[in-house]
């Protein structure tokens, strides 16, 4: 979310629903942070990444509207991650979710929003955590 030091702190940390302007202004942090990294990183793959992490498995995500295995590896990896982030940390609209209420809504999210083998990876690690831990 590097790009997010290019949307105003004011839509940032909203506590209400954001306006159709304010979204499409977020919506641009994925581009913004491509733009920022562009001059010092030379692989193409982390570019993509950074620019693509807001796609979704089924297509209705942004910048580009990507869909499956037209989304890179990383950036669907990324999309669990960050989820899980944004979900298990306070933000000022909202509560944290719990750990467990955010793997449940990971696991509702297959096929549409994350891919379903990064999910499934994702939630078996989280498993396999709560074991050791």
């Amino acid at each position: 979310d590097l790009g997010k030091i290019g949307v105003r702190e004011s839509v940032l940390n909203k506590p209400g629903r954001l306006t159709d302007e304010e979204f499409q202004h977020v919506r641009y942090h994925c581009e913004m942070g491509e733009h920022i990294l562009t001059p010092i990183v030379e692989d193409e793959e982390i570019l993509k990444v950074v620019r693509h992490h807001h796609e979704r498995y089924d297509g209705t995500g942004y910048p580009d509207g990507l869909k499956y295995e037209q989304i890179p590896l990383g950036a669907r990896i990324l999309a669990v991650a960050d989820s899980y982030d944004a979900m298990t940390s306070e933000r000022p609209y909202r509560k944290a979710m719990s750990a467990e209420a955010a793997c449940t809504e990971i696991e509702h999210g297959k096929r549409t929003q994350f891919d379903p083998e990064v999910a499934d990876a994702f939630l078996k690690s989280r498993q396999f955590a709560n074991k050791v831990v």
